[in-house]
């Protein structure tokens, strides 16, 4: 009897052990959540007071462009009107707009309220901007931000600026000064205790809140500042948590005690009891299903994700009948990797959201579509025709090329698609979906289509290719690379004025291979940087060997990759092997694609090569994306026309049209120029006629052997 006693009684201690400690730690998370509410709420806010100024500096970043376009010395005219009409675009933020050539203040918009600091230096009136700030901005060669603080005319703002610079020298300073309340007006601060302050704590604006109240904060970095936006932490939620846990807790002693009640004095407490384990199991069930859903479907898309794919396309070719069959889409997004890099990732999150939401409702009878990772999708349809797989891709990517526009950028994107087919290629769906991916990859090649169907000779030509970069490294030790020279010719004249080294693999079997079957396999394998050393100390060779020949010393291009400026220590180590053969610099030109020369990283190493002679040109000019905007900025001396126009020579007015205006902008930039792939008397005559002598091709010369290159140069 003691026992049966002593047992309910040791139970309900327990339990009310255990209830105590799971309601504080029910209440630690609880506030821990409201804290972790605040700070994302707050952060919230930081990010917008962040896209705000982002917003004024565009304005800043568009006068610049305007004056390094039309330059200092434009019509005066002209650059208060561009100032009067800017600002009018943005008066609801904008105190004023400021041009500085040389540091003066010659153009403000507008001068009242302004008037006092008009003809001021910048580099001499301490007032204009704090101190080294001014310097920062010079420095920088970026957008720098002074203040907030008290600005020379009184109010409490911030100013904006860029410094804008003519050949690497310093010419003038842009800005845009703010108000302090243009900005927190765009912000839900005035009925909060939201404060921005300095690192050091000191109160920038906002609403300052008592100096014992303990923060909340996150960092705001808005170019050359950083803030901290703070926010008091909230006592009062604690006191509600609390209040909501000790009901809570009185709620569960009123169960407990009306349980005794049951326990002691019902006998059906063991049939409401299983009935209760019954619901909680059968929710626990349905849980179970709901989370098992969630893990097939991507989380930012929506819809489903590599998993899921792969088990229903394997459930759907188990169940498929004889004469089923299934066409698998493979497609990704061409160059989404830039806008990652440029835009940064929650922009490319945005853009992979979007695109699935408009490829999930366009008009396609797909039967599954799902994203396997990164920017690659995938789409199976059934029965589909082979007729209308290019109309099926026409449809993708025409709803992948419309334009997007996120957070002000409007985005123009392209696909590649491969294609796959169920049962012709393959009964396995892990065949099937490495097909597409392959077919892929080789539609990326294509210039007339940007899909491609898989086949056969596409799997022979990839084996080939693993071959290929099988043999690569034993083939630099056994050197069986070998260089060819194409001459450069002065069409008027018909003098050699130059070669181009054309690299090619001796294999022991195959005999001579041209770069096209193996340069990808080079770049894949990470051995493009290796492989370029060796041409340029093989070049340097050469030239060595033909000087003691007694004959003059031609420059010689060399087709630069853009893993090749990863090198470390290039400079230095491209000087050290010009010094061991007794080689000036200018006999050495660099070939770089134009998509290498956008690369604003590389640009230091192009300077420092141009600053020490080597001739640095652009090797297919015109075929990307460029703009003349761009070429301006271009730290390279020569351009090279692309045979794809040549080939138009005679056939196609646009290419003529293309040939005459890169002949215009490059004698208006003072940049060498030379067409290659000549190799008829027409293109010939339409190159000389139209200023562009010097030439590479067919025509004259191939590529040869070192041991011919004599017979042309002397």
């Amino acid at each position: 009897m003691a026992f049966i006693n002593k047992k309910p009684l040791t139970i309900i201690i327990g339990f009310l052990v255990v209830l105590q400690l799971s309601l504080f730690y029910y209440y630690s998370l609880s506030v821990e959540r409201e804290y972790r509410a605040e700070k994302a709420d707050l952060s919230s806010q930081a990010v917008m007071l962040t896209s705000n100024i982002e917003e004024q500096v565009s304005i800043v970043k568009g006068v610049s462009s305007f004056i390094q376009t039309v330059g200092f010395d434009a019509d005066p005219i002209l650059i208060n009107q561009y100032l009067v009409t800017t600002y009018h675009n943005n008066s609801n933020n904008v105190m004023n707009i400021m041009i500085a050539p040389d540091g003066l203040i010659h153009y403000l918009y507008p001068l009242p309220g302004n008037t006092a600091i008009l003809g001021k230096s910048l580099l001499l009136d301490s007032a204009l901007s704090s101190p080294g700030m001014i310097q920062e901005t010079i420095r920088s060669r970026g957008i720098t931000i002074d203040g907030p603080r008290i600005l020379a005319q009184g109010d409490y703002g911030m100013v904006i600026r860029q410094a804008i610079y003519e050949n690497s020298a310093f010419a003038g300073i842009v800005s845009v000064t703010l108000k302090i309340d243009n900005i927190v007006n765009q912000l839900p601060l005035k009925n909060t205790q939201i404060s921005v302050t300095a690192d050091d704590h000191t109160f920038l604006f906002g609403n300052p809140s008592p100096a014992e109240e303990t923060q909340l904060t996150v960092p705001v970095t808005v170019y050359n500042q950083h803030w901290l936006m703070s926010i008091p932490v909230p006592s009062q939620k604690k006191w509600e948590v609390l209040r909501s846990v000790l009901w809570i807790d009185i709620a569960f002693l009123l169960v407990i005690a009306f349980i005794l009640y049951i326990f002691w004095h019902q006998s059906r407490f063991n049939r409401e009891l299983e009935r209760v384990v019954s619901i909680r199991t059968r929710d626990l069930r349905v849980s179970k299903r709901l989370y098992e859903k969630l893990a097939h479907y991507d989380s930012l898309t929506e819809i489903p994700n590599r998993r899921y794919f792969m088990d229903e396309f394997e459930r759907l070719l188990q169940s498929a009948e004889l004469t089923q069959t299934y066409t698998l889409f493979f497609f990704d997004l061409n160059r989404f990797k830039e806008i990652n890099d440029t835009l940064g990732h929650s922009i490319g999150d945005q853009v992979i959201k979007t695109l699935a939401s408009r490829l999930k409702g366009g008009p396609l009878p797909f039967k599954l579509f799902a994203r396997t990772g990164g920017d690659e999708f995938v789409m199976i349809f059934s029965d589909l025709p082979r007729e209308d797989i290019r109309v099926i891709a026409g449809q993708i990517s025409g709803l992948i090329s419309e334009t997007l526009l996120i957070s002000g950028a409007h985005l123009s994107l392209s696909t590649s698609i491969g294609v796959s087919l169920y049962p012709e290629h393959s009964l396995n769906k892990d065949d099937l979906l490495k097909f597409a991916d392959m077919s892929m990859y080789q539609a990326k090649t294509l210039e007339d289509a940007n899909f491609f169907i898989f086949d056969w000779e596409l799997r022979e030509k990839l084996e080939q290719k693993t071959m290929i970069a099988k043999y690569l490294h034993s083939a630099l030790e056994r050197e069986e690379f070998v260089l060819h020279y194409q001459p450069q010719i002065n069409a008027v004249t018909g003098k050699m004025i130059g070669m181009e080294a054309l690299i090619r693999w001796n294999h022991p079997e195959k005999g001579l291979i041209g770069p096209g079957t193996f340069i990808a396999a080079v770049e894949e394998a990470g051995l493009m940087i290796q492989l370029t050393d060796w041409v340029i100390r093989e070049v340097c060779r050469q030239l060595c060997e033909w000087r003691a020949m007694g004959l003059p010393l031609l420059r010689t291009s060399i087709n630069i990759s853009n893993s090749w400026f990863y090198n470390r220590n290039l400079i230095e180590n491209l000087l050290a092997v010009l010094d061991h053969h007794g080689l000036e610099t200018s006999v050495l030109e660099f070939e770089i694609t134009e998509s290498t020369a956008l690369l604003e990283e590389h640009y230091p190493l192009l300077q420092q090569m141009r600053d020490h002679g080597i001739v640095v040109s652009i090797d297919d000019f015109g075929t990307k994306y460029s703009s003349l905007n761009y070429l301006k900025h271009f730290p390279v001396n020569k351009i090279k026309i692309d045979r794809t126009f040549i080939t138009g020579i005679g056939v196609s007015s646009i290419d003529e049209t293309i040939i005459k205006s890169i002949v215009f902008v490059a004698s208006q930039l003072g940049y060498d120029l030379i067409a290659e792939g000549v190799e008829t008397q027409e293109q010939l005559e339409f190159l000389i006629k139209h200023n562009c002598p010097h030439i590479q091709g067919f025509l004259f010369f191939p590529p040869l052997p070192p041991e011919d290159i004599h017979k042309v140069a002397s």
